[in-house]
């Protein structure tokens, strides 16, 4: 099938009812494998006729369209949203050094895909349509979508039985969307409000008064800048750490 396929005949209320049960709405990678094994062993050939046949069918009669949804996506991948490069969000025309275009560049793009993929992923996965989007962008969809993740449990729905060690924990997909979700925090709203280094430290006082200060005193508040700098920078450092350590959850 191609990429740009949305609805999937084999996802269908049809597709249920020859199968003879509903198909999940969602389940672990590994999870899938084993629902299919499964689903194939129950019922052979209606399984193959919901999730074979019925897509194949789809990938015949829907062929032309999916050509041209192909060309219409390229065209917005390459030339309108641009989604082969990291796009930083700094402002333009000034200079930029490399190490604050790396760290720009990762969680600009976290926040795109919280607010532009997760948002639109709520809007066509969920009932409520109330969301308010501007240029493709919601970010109270996207936080609700990521909400509705995290409150996700491994349950009979998710292949698990009561009695198992981990039914009721949450599933994988929820672990990695409370963390996504705390990083994301922590780039919108918790690191634009760390105080400024040279106020914390005492630097912007001093430098507009340098001489009520004594060198011991300089040397006091040259520390403390020093020390206040070191933890923003650490603190940055670990925050692209755990972003790398769930970058194979960020896809839509």
């Amino acid at each position: 099938m191609l990429r740009s396929r949305i609805n999937y005949w084999g996802c269908s209320k049809f597709a249920d009812w020859v199968r003879g049960e509903k198909k999940p709405f969602a389940l672990e990678w590994g999870k899938w494998e084993e629902w299919k094994e499964e689903q194939s062993r129950k019922r052979p050939i209606r399984f193959w006729i919901s999730d074979t046949l019925l897509n194949k069918i789809q990938n015949f009669i829907l062929y032309p369209s999916d050509i041209w949804n192909e060309i219409r996506h390229y065209y917005n991948n390459r030339f309108v949203s641009k989604t082969h490069y990291l796009k930083t969000g700094l402002k333009p025309g000034r200079y930029h050094e490399l190490d604050e275009r790396i760290i720009h560049g990762l969680f600009n793009e976290l926040v795109d895909f919280v607010e532009c993929e997760q948002a639109w992923l709520n809007h066509i996965c969920s009932e409520n349509k109330n969301f308010k989007f501007k240029k493709g962008r919601c970010a109270e969809a996207g936080i609700d979508y990521l909400n509705w993740a995290i409150s996700l449990k491994n349950d009979e729905d998710s292949g698990f039985e009561k009695g198992d060690k981990d039914y009721g924990s949450p599933t994988r997909q929820a672990i990695a969307a409370q963390k996504i979700l705390d990083i994301y925090n922590w780039w919108k709203f918790e690191r634009p409000n760390r105080k400024d280094p040279m106020e914390v430290s005492g630097w912007s006082d001093y430098y507009d008064n340098k001489g009520n200060y004594t060198k011991k005193q300089q040397s006091a508040i040259l520390k403390k800048l020093d020390k206040v700098e070191v933890s923003y920078n650490q603190e940055d450092e670990d925050m692209m750490i755990e972003l790398i350590k769930i970058r194979n959850s960020l896809w839509t």
